[in-house]
């Protein structure tokens, strides 16, 4: 669990350094505070064919949720279902780690853009194997997605969202307070964007549900992940 904590304090400042913002930015209705884990699923979205949910360029009629579990020591995946000019469609993201080993010179002394073309080259290497990893040598890590349109029928994706609806989606508060610390290793985050508004959540999966909320994001996640087969579908 250190070791994934670690990763993604990382991954959080590549995506700062990194990740280029612009186009039309939605109103953020509600949000986790700072630093969450938005910065993560923001990066991937604008590194991917999918794109950043808040600076999506959509209709008053849009509608698009992401539901994303994991970021913890296991694999993290996202369901994305999205209504656009009419129509459904439904999207499965799951994250890929990359990494790229140079020599540890070369990091100490590489600019910001040197650095910018290696985690870009990991990417395009992504799942090929490290070798002779020893003294002298600096990993560079980071995520991408795997994003693949799924074949299911509009009526299945209605259902899916008409149930996330019912389950409570637009009414998750953007966190959970504790009374004290968690150590849950599975997360859920919840970006909803609905024409021009976005709203988004990050609540702990816990195997007793304290609040309401925990129960709505559990409805919520299983809603959602109903339009995947079953080996598909990432558990808590």
């Amino acid at each position: 669990m250190a070791g994934m904590i670690n990763h993604l304090r990382f991954a959080l400042v590549l995506v700062a350094l990194f990740s280029s913002t612009g186009g039309a930015q939605a109103r953020v209705v509600s949000a986790p505070p700072e630093p969450s884990l938005l910065n993560l699923t923001g990066g991937w979205g604008r590194a991917s064919s999918l794109g950043d949910l808040t600076e999506l360029k959509a209709t008053s009629e849009h509608i698009e949720l992401r539901v994303w579990g994991g970021f913890g020591s296991g694999a993290t995946q996202g369901v994305v279902l999205r209504r656009a000019s009419g129509h459904w469609s439904a999207f499965l993201a799951r994250v890929r780690r990359c990494e790229l080993q140079i020599p540890i010179a070369v990091g100490d002394t590489a600019s910001r853009a040197t650095m910018q073309g290696f985690v870009a080259q990991a990417r395009r290497q992504c799942g090929t194997p490290l070798s002779d990893v020893g003294a002298g040598v600096r990993i560079i890590t980071t995520d991408t997605l795997a994003v693949a349109q799924l074949d299911v029928p509009d009526s299945l994706i209605e259902r899916a969202w008409t149930s996330a609806v019912r389950a409570g989606v637009a009414q998750l508060p953007a966190s959970v307070k504790r009374a004290g610390a968690t150590s849950s290793d599975f997360t859920y985050v919840i970006e909803l964007r609905r024409g021009g508004e976005y709203r988004a959540s990050q609540i702990e999966h816990m195997d007793r549900p304290e609040t309401e909320a925990d129960r709505q994001v559990e409805a919520v996640y299983a809603a959602i992940n109903g339009v995947l087969p079953p080996e598909l579908q990432l558990k808590p």
